[in-house]
């Protein structure tokens, strides 16, 4: 089990320059401290008011027990007297899991121009790499490309997609919104003490894209198509459903003859607009290629691959239903924008399946 005990997180000093406003200015880049809990809300709040979506974090009292409990790192940058930044790592742990997810960079307005973001990034990854997980995952949004960037920089490797995160309607920060009536985040992923798949079973109609994937990322993979039935009547599943931007998360733990009903009934029980599920699939063994033609029926279509992050690899599918994306419109790197075309290619087909 990752355990953050494991690492001395130091402390870094660094003076940044702003070509913009012709300012310097001294961050130290540190481990979070009791107290700072007032200065990090004050951070979230300066760029998404009272909209942001882990709302645990508006509660000093919850954040604090989140800072120092066994699954988050919280990191914040000071400058001036208070804080000017913050990242967090997810350390995941249940289920075979074995990953960190640097996620939640989060800065104040006025210290945006001075390379804050890359040097929090910098400072931070090696922590991470020093703790020893099988990868290092990341969910970068796709109304900006910043974050995409410093991680692409670190090494990190698009990998799909989740489609549909967040509501627009809900999203109050200082980033345009466009046409897109929700947006999409992309997956990153960087192999740090896992450097072979094994035998990933996947349809056939996958693996030229989940082949190069994979070389991207430097790991091993015999990729198979052999399909086997489900050895039991009843899949295993973990359901989170979020109401506000209306997502529903379903990760297959065991799966079963009953997959697809059930995930159908997850369909039904949502017929307002805008809903979107995910579901990550293991695919260590033929089941998987089960699975991914039962869900191709009802609508569901390939978004990329969970790799490295664990015990088993794993897929991932969606449901979008009506929902245009607009993905044309994200903010995207260029890695991205290749990822975005082989992904838009599935989720364009999925109407004449």
């Amino acid at each position: 089990m990752l355990k953050k005990e494991q690492v001395l997180f130091d402390t870094v000093t660094k003076e940044l320059y702003n070509e913009r406003t012709n300012e310097r200015v001294v961050f130290t880049m540190r481990p979070f401290a009791p107290g700072d809990e007032s200065g990090l809300i004050s951070c979230i709040r300066d760029e998404y008011g009272d909209t942001y979506f882990k709302r645990d974090f508006y509660d000093e009292k919850k954040l604090f027990e989140k800072a120092t409990g066994e699954h988050y790192v919280f990191f914040v940058a000071e400058a001036r007297g208070e804080i000017a930044g913050m990242e967090i790592f997810a350390l995941f742990t249940d289920n075979g899991d074995d990953y960190i997810e640097p996620a939640s960079q989060i800065l104040k307005r006025d210290y945006r121009g001075f390379g804050l973001a890359v040097e929090l990034v910098a400072y931070t990854f090696p922590l991470a790499k020093a703790m020893k997980p099988s990868a290092l995952f990341v969910h970068a949004v796709t109304f900006h490309p910043i974050t995409q960037w410093v991680c692409g920089e670190q090494g990190m490797i698009p990998t799909g997609f989740r489609l549909g995160s967040f509501l627009a309607e809900k999203m109050h920060n200082s980033y345009p919104k466009g046409r897109c009536p929700k947006y999409s985040e992309g997956i990153m992923i960087l192999p740090v003490e896992k450097k072979d798949a094994g035998t990933v079973y996947l349809p056939g109609e996958l693996h030229e894209d989940v082949k190069m994937i994979y070389r991207q990322l430097g790991m091993q993979v015999e990729l198979s198509d052999k399909k086997t039935g489900f050895s039991s009547e009843t899949a295993l599943l973990d359901i989170v459903t979020d109401e506000i931007q209306r997502t529903v998360l379903i990760q297959v733990m065991k799966p079963g003859e009953d997959l697809a009903e059930r995930v159908h009934e997850l369909l039904l029980a949502h017929p307002e607009s805008y809903w979107t599920y995910q579901v990550t699939i293991p695919s260590n063994d033929g089941t998987a290629v089960t699975a991914y033609e039962r869900l191709i029926g009802l609508g569901f279509f390939f978004t990329g691959i969970k790799a490295a992050c664990g015990e088993q690899e794993q897929f991932y599918m969606q449901w979008c239903g009506e929902l245009e994306l607009y993905m044309e419109d994200y903010a995207l790197t260029d890695a991205f924008v290749a990822m975005q075309r082989r992904i838009g290619a599935y989720y364009n087909r999925r109407k004449h399946v």
